[in-house]
């Protein structure tokens, strides 16, 4: 079975930017017109799971989900989950729901995915300061260190970067 890494996060915070620099413009998406304004005033929203294809070094293909933001969508998260060995949480950790929002799904995934391996990404630019906070509050709500990187989605050295991280604590 190919390896599935998926992407959650709150609407409007870069998952699609983050799958299409990981995997180009071979995308599918599930992009409408956005009709939630008062949530987010972006222009479309994801109202299913995306999927893209990262071809790694040794010929392999790892398969990246996205997972739409908004809570109503919330049950794809167990199939999306149900062979992930990987997710990335995307979060503005400036905000201050970001913190019990990525506990949150860490606890979600501790318990529909055991075995899947989890790293944080800030998607916002926030200070040093905040990071290493925002970090050590959420290992102390997961009882355990979960890895957080700040990272500019848009960048596919850095969702690499991430991509990599994320690889380097999956388990054994």
């Amino acid at each position: 079975m190919t390896p599935r890494v998926v992407l959650f996060g709150p609407m409007g915070i870069g998952k699609t930017t983050a799958i299409r620099a990981l995997c180009g413009d071979t995308v599918v998406d599930c992009d409408v017109p956005n009709l939630d304004v008062g949530a987010h005033h972006k222009e479309t929203t994801t109202v299913g799971a995306e999927f893209g294809i990262v071809c790694l070094s040794n010929h392999e293909e790892l398969h990246v989900y996205g997972s739409p933001g908004q809570e109503r969508f919330g049950f794809l998260r167990q199939w999306l989950l149900s062979a992930a060995v990987g997710t990335m949480v995307l979060v503005d950790i400036n905000q201050p729901d970001a913190l019990p929002y990525a506990a949150g799904l860490v606890a979600q995934f501790q318990r529909l995915a055991p075995g899947a391996a989890t790293v944080v990404l800030s998607a916002r630019p926030a200070p040093p300061a905040t990071l290493t906070s925002f970090s050590r509050q959420l290992a102390d709500h997961a009882g355990m260190a979960i890895p957080v990187l700040a990272v500019d989605v848009r960048e596919p050295d850095q969702m690499f970067n991430a991509l990599e991280l994320l690889v380097a604590v999956l388990p054994d």
